[in-house]
């Protein structure tokens, strides 16, 4: 991917939330930056897209956040919308956000990239909601049992995640409600860090990977014709 990178003390100015401190202030944009995303179309012709990246500070804990879109198709239409740090986004390489929208059911999407900014500024909400995101997960994979702890030892018996898994999720189901209700312990930091890294694991594991094989077979196929 090449690029070119430009500097800007333009006095470009948005009121923007700043998902560092929470606040909601007037941001000013102290930088920029254009490249090219080489990109594959699903029949397997090949094309780049330019992109481009803008980076604001909060006035408030001079923390930067990066917004970006593709430039002749983008995804979002307003400047919020097009935050990339500290929010994932679909300009981001796959580690660092939830997944491809295509493999995925989008009610987990949009559950995941409103609470992702709730690890750092209120672990105890991100850990009840990821508690919540594995509800959806059991739903849409028709897990049986009369609560979350009984659908998830349902996936894992049948396969649908590995064995070890199970600890793993009922790890974050138990974590997840101690988020949820009133008690003398807090989840902190750390905690809703391994609670994101386990729950992306699990939509990995879950969506992610069938699909990618799916697609790899599909290739393989195409070129035996």
């Amino acid at each position: 991917m090449g690029a070119r990178q430009k500097t800007t003390t333009a006095k470009d100015r948005e009121v923007l939330v700043c998902y560092h401190c929470a606040n909601t202030v007037p941001q000013q944009r102290v930088g920029s930056y254009r490249g090219q995303q080489l990109r594959e179309h699903f029949l397997g012709r090949r094309f780049n897209s330019d992109f481009a990246y803008d980076l604001y500070q909060c006035p408030t804990c001079q923390g930067i956040s990066i917004y970006g879109d593709f430039v002749k198709y983008p995804h979002f239409k307003t400047l919020a919308a097009r935050r990339i740090y500290p929010r994932g986004s679909y300009l981001l390489p796959e580690s660092h956000k939830l997944a491809s929208k295509e493999c995925v059911p989008q009610r987990i999407i949009k559950l995941y990239e409103e609470i992702w900014p709730l690890r750092h500024i209120a672990p105890n909400a991100f850990a009840g909601q990821i508690r919540r995101a594995l509800e959806f997960i059991c739903r849409d994979q028709k897990a049986q049992g009369g609560n979350l702890f009984q659908q998830l030892k349902d996936l894992a018996a049948r396969g649908t995640f590995p064995r070890y898994f199970a600890e793993m999720t009922d790890l974050m189901r138990h974590i997840g409600n101690l988020g949820a209700h009133a008690g003398d312990e807090d989840i902190d930091f750390w905690d809703a860090e391994l609670l994101d890294d386990f729950f992306r694991s699990v939509v990995e594991y879950v969506y992610i990977a069938p699909s990618k094989i799916e697609r790899l077979k599909q290739r393989t196929r195409s070129r035996n014709v």
